[in-house]
């Protein structure tokens, strides 16, 4: 007959306190999911089954003289460690080896960080044919180089975490949440002015004028027009304009300047 208090390292006078301490101790250090071992582990959750209350310690004296618990049961873990578990991971979650997160990097349009999109990826884990389609949202506000963790979305079962990278899509590019466009005009729309239809990201038409005597490098800013922010209003939308300087020629000096622009 197995002893429990031999089995937690007690004594027979031992508090509640004392053996749940106990118990908790060597739970850990045995359980299987930590490497222990399960035969181990199986006798440490019958002892304290047996004198974890007053109760129960006085139903295992009366025992002593019949059939014991202990020697009854066959193969005791596979009976207790079904129910134990829930008990043990509420004991010592942050104690039990989690999985392993898994680290992707995302490459994503800047239409769909304004829109906060909902994408479907596919994720795949290194050194292994073990893949899972996941659909996720860009969250609101989020940067280039940014990292997000979608928890329990790894093929493993562990978290998911995707560093979001804002593609430089032709013409545009992004500092934090302003989105800059890159507006080239002619000479002559430089000198004179000029009226230019530009589109932002929700595809709403602005007409933007352009002053006589605009430099090169001007910015035009269009306000709230940019990429979203938490809880704060959306970035600007910023018309970057660059002049175009036409190339001319000896021969051309005899031209008016009507006539070469």
């Amino acid at each position: 007959m197995i002893d429990p208090y031999s089995t937690l390292g007690v004594s027979k006078g031992a508090t509640d306190a004392e053996i749940k301490s106990a118990y908790r101790k060597l739970a850990k250090q045995y359980h299987p999911d930590a490497g222990g071992d399960q035969s181990r582990f199986s006798n440490i959750n019958n002892a304290y089954d047996s004198i974890k209350d007053a109760n129960s310690r006085q139903n295992f004296e009366n025992e002593k003289l019949g059939p014991s618990n202990f020697q009854q049961s066959q193969n005791p873990f596979r009976q207790n460690f079904g129910d134990f578990n829930d008990i043990f991971n509420q004991m010592f979650k942050h104690n039990v080896r989690q999985k392993p997160p898994t680290s992707i990097v995302y490459h994503v349009d800047i239409e769909d960080v304004f829109n906060s999109a909902t994408k479907n990826l596919n994720i795949s884990l290194p050194n292994s044919t073990m893949t899972k389609t996941v659909k996720i949202t860009i969250p609101k506000g989020i940067q280039s180089g940014q990292e997000v963790s979608y928890q329990g979305m790894s093929p493993n079962g562990g978290d998911l975490i995707v560093k979001f990278i804002i593609k430089q899509t032709e013409g545009y590019y992004v500092v934090k949440h302003d989105v800059i466009q890159k507006l080239e005009i002619s000479l002559k729309e430089a000198m004179i002015g000029a009226e230019k239809i530009i589109q932002t990201l929700d595809k709403k038409q602005i007409k933007l004028h352009i002053k006589s005597g605009t430099q090169s490098g001007t910015k035009l800013r269009i306000p709230e027009n940019g990429l979203p922010r938490s809880n704060l209003p959306n970035g600007d939308f910023i018309v970057e304009v660059y002049v175009k300087i036409p190339k001319l020629v000896n021969k051309d000096l005899d031209k008016t300047l009507n006539q070469v622009l």
